[in-house]
């Protein structure tokens, strides 16, 4: 897609909340239900541990240029899915450090918001100036506008029924009633709410990009300095690392840590160069076993 038609990715890396890969992978989500009732405990020590992997995976597949944000898919921590007291007590302390890591190194986060995330609004604009893009599936806009919006960049809102079996008329008007109210001043992205389904009319998609480059176009397109670069001028990325999460017996990025199989062979050359070589290995089978649990 790059190679013929110019289109650059959207989102790079992968991350899931801990409170949700229990939910998707682990237990399932009756399974984390129950939990949440009977030992509760036992999954914010769970969700504690799982911490520290994910944001390594997430670091692992994040773009190294750091142009695009690491993709954060948001399933089953909100409420209802999920009373308050355990998005407050369980998801958000074990979900905030990870991307206040990532940010620590310089690496935004695209929170696609599925569902409707209105009654945690508030808890998102804790997070550090431009830490994210927050993305909008069933929120409220307008909430999610006067709560983030001076402070993150929001994307999606566009209804994806309009793509399917609106007219182009409908889309545009759809699309005028969001620049008008949450863009005006920039820091907005125009995409549907969901991923644009297969069954979306291409006049409508044409219709949205059309009439969105024409009616959102800025007086001024001058680039304005980055508040990014200024953010991370001077700051160390190891700061507060070792503070944010539990401390693990094996370090996260690999899966038998060299200490271990040193003990099983019997090296004759140059020990360095065979640690070294272990660890790459050890560091493409943890990633393709987080890989494995966090894909779809």
């Amino acid at each position: 897609m790059r190679r013929e038609t110019g289109t650059v990715s959207a989102i790079a890396g992968i991350l899931k909340a801990p409170l949700d890969i229990i939910a998707d992978k682990l237990r399932g989500y009756i399974g984390l239900v129950k939990d949440l009732h009977r030992q509760p405990e036992k999954v914010l020590e769970a969700c504690e541990v799982l911490a520290p992997h994910l944001t390594k995976v997430a670091l692992m597949t994040a773009d190294p240029t750091k142009t695009v944000p690491i993709g954060f898919w948001m399933h089953r921590s909100c409420v209802p899915f999920i009373n308050m007291n355990h998005f407050k007590n369980i998801f958000w302390p074990t979900l905030k450090p990870i991307i206040e890591e990532l940010w620590s190194h310089g690496h935004q986060v695209l929170f696609y918001a599925e569902g409707d995330w209105t009654p945690h609004l508030e808890t998102f604009a804790e997070l550090p100036e431009g830490s994210i893009v927050f993305h909008i599936d069933r929120t409220d806009i307008l909430e999610a506008h006067k709560k983030l919006g001076r402070k993150f960049c929001l994307s999606g809102g566009l209804p994806n029924y309009l793509l399917s079996v609106g007219t182009p008329e409908d889309v545009k008007r759809y699309c005028k009633k969001i620049i008008d109210k949450v863009a005006s001043d920039g820091g907005y992205i125009m995409d549907a709410s969901a991923i644009i389904q297969n069954d979306a009319k291409i006049e409508n998609i044409k219709a949205m990009t059309d009439f969105t480059r024409k009616y959102g176009k800025y007086e001024s397109d001058a680039p304005q300095d980055s508040k990014r670069e200024q953010t991370f001028s001077g700051q160390t990325v190891e700061e507060d690392s070792s503070a944010r999460f539990k401390k693990l017996k094996v370090k996260p990025g690999v899966c038998i840590p060299w200490s271990e199989k040193r003990k099983e062979i019997k090296i004759l050359g140059d020990e360095k160069i065979v640690e070294r070589i272990w660890e790459e290995i050890e560091s493409f089978g943890y990633l393709f076993i987080w890989q494995i649990l966090l894909s779809f």
